[in-house]
């Protein structure tokens, strides 16, 4: 029998639920051959193309073997040094941060920057809960993303001056909408397409962290074309497969400069005659950009 083709949309634990190009939808367990070199059954993502069987009679289906991707979404797994992709096949990685309720940690944004360049993503950052700042939308500690080639989305409770533009993106591209817990990305999908149904959670009282209501990642239909890929809420995202000498190649304003210093292997950090560090000095650089990539760099050395 030859192998169908279709797309992971949900993935359970063992489990792998697949659509293909009519809509069917198939639910699956993947063939153990595929895992043979990892005990961790994480290489199947949603958004992945696989290639699956379906013996007669079966409950379910088998997963065979699975196309190779045009880009992801991945981060070291928590507590295991092994990789978690946690999408395949983008286009777009949203990063949704709360201007307030929790408060945005600018160094899970630029580790998820960083991400998104090496799996080859355009990244777009939405700051939600612009309300609870009373419609500013200027935060100190998000000044650094402002001067990036980053475009930079508003969104509240009561409806965002970005709604329109948010709306076409979605239903043009695949995407990945990724962040905290808390921050708001399960409510904006059903403020903008009320027929999702996305369970929605609160901010814990004590923690100020927000509450899992994503357990598992699921691919949603947007519109006609688009495909949102909704995940859990991220509280811990390491990066995988980075080290110290490639790190400043996700750095595009630092890479802009690095090629000018005296030492091709250059990290920016310690060494004499270093362009980026002089710019840095002119404030031409952003100090808190440099800051961002010295802090993820030490945190690389550490590992």
């Amino acid at each position: 029998m030859p192998d169908l083709v279709a797309q992971v949309i949900r993935r359970t634990k063992g489990f792998y639920y697949l659509r293909d190009e009519t809509g069917l939808e198939v639910e699956c367990k993947a063939k153990g051959a595929l895992f043979k070199d990892s005990k961790y059954d994480n290489q199947i993502a949603v958004g992945d193309r696989v290639f699956y069987q379906i013996e007669p009679e079966a409950k379910l289906g088998l997963i065979t073997r699975i196309e190779p991707r045009k880009s992801f979404l991945s981060r070291n797994r928590v507590g295991i040094e092994a990789e978690q992709i946690i999408a395949a096949n983008l286009d777009i990685l949203f990063i949704c941060v709360a201007a307030k309720d929790p408060e945005p940690r600018p160094g899970l944004i630029w580790r998820m920057l960083t991400a998104a360049n090496r799996g080859n993503l355009r990244a777009v950052l939405i700051l939600t809960k612009t309300d609870l700042i009373h419609g500013h939308t200027h935060i100190p500690t998000l000044k650094p993303f402002e001067n990036l080639d980053l475009e930079i989305l508003h969104s509240s409770k009561g409806g965002g001056r970005d709604d329109n533009r948010l709306v076409e993106l979605l239903e043009t591209h695949t995407s990945v909408l990724s962040g905290p817990s808390g921050v708001g990305k399960s409510s904006l999908i059903n403020r903008l397409f009320p027929g999702k149904n996305i369970k929605v959670g609160e901010v814990g009282k004590h923690t100020g962290k927000g509450t899992h209501t994503t357990t598992y990642a699921q691919m949603y239909q947007i519109g006609k074309s688009g495909q949102l890929i909704d995940t859990p809420g991220i509280r811990e995202f390491a990066l995988w497969d980075t080290d110290r000498t490639a790190l400043k190649d996700h750095f595009p304003l630092i890479r802009r400069y690095g090629g000018q210093c005296k030492h091709s292997d250059c990290t920016h950090s310690h060494e004499p005659h270093c362009k980026v560090k002089e710019e840095v000095a002119l404030e031409l650089l952003d100090p808190q950009l440099y800051q961002a990539y010295l802090d993820l760099l030490a945190g690389l050395e550490r590992d």
